[in-house]
């Protein structure tokens, strides 16, 4: 959770907390895929 606050610059923790405490396992591998094909350029 940590890295997704820093990597989309939430200043307050709980902010990104709120927003994706709640997704399920499959979908943050699967955010998670999405954001490494970004990276990889």
């Amino acid at each position: 959770m940590k890295d997704i606050q820093e990597y989309l610059g939430h200043a307050d923790f709980s902010t990104t907390a709120k927003t994706y405490a709640h997704v399920d396992f499959s979908r943050k591998n699967d955010m998670s895929n999405r954001i490494d094909g970004v990276l990889k350029f």
